[in-house]
């Protein structure tokens, strides 16, 4: 277990350091920090309704291995999708600051990656709900 918190720590930092270098645009620090912290948050929530969404159908044996599962997912999920998206964003926001790209490229970039994340999420949904029946039937033969 200790090896997943520590690719999910990895995941994290590169994470960090994507939007950390597509935001060298922005005015300062503190709203680079900004953009990430409230870009993770956000994250967090959509990964957490994804989760839930997923989850219909699926009999977990406790309460405590659903928090396990949850903890695991929400924590491999959130870097995963922050590379589909928080980048990305950050990188048009720049563009659009710095005048690097006209009004309409940058319409049609927010409509490329709406579609790419709309896509990925239907994804995930179908892909979480197998990683989660797999993280309990793996837990439940642990125990």
């Amino acid at each position: 277990m200790i090896y997943i918190y520590f690719i999910i720590l990895i995941l994290f930092a590169v994470l960090i350091l994507w939007i950390w270098n597509n935001t060298k645009d922005f005015e300062d620090n503190s709203k680079k920090i900004l953009f990430s912290v409230v870009g993770i948050i956000s994250l967090f929530i959509i990964t957490f309704i994804i989760f839930n969404i997923s989850k219909i159908g699926i009999i977990y044996p406790s309460k405590e291995v659903l928090k396990q599962v949850r903890r695991i997912s929400l924590l491999l999920c959130v870097p995963i999708n922050g590379y589909l998206s928080l980048p990305h964003i950050a990188k048009i926001i720049s563009d659009i600051k710095t005048n690097s790209i006209n009004d309409e490229k940058s319409k049609k970039r927010i409509i490329i990656l709406a579609i790419i994340i709309i896509i990925a999420t239907i994804f995930e949904i179908c892909y979480l709900k197998d990683f989660q029946k797999g993280i309990i039937a793996n837990l439940i033969n642990k125990n």
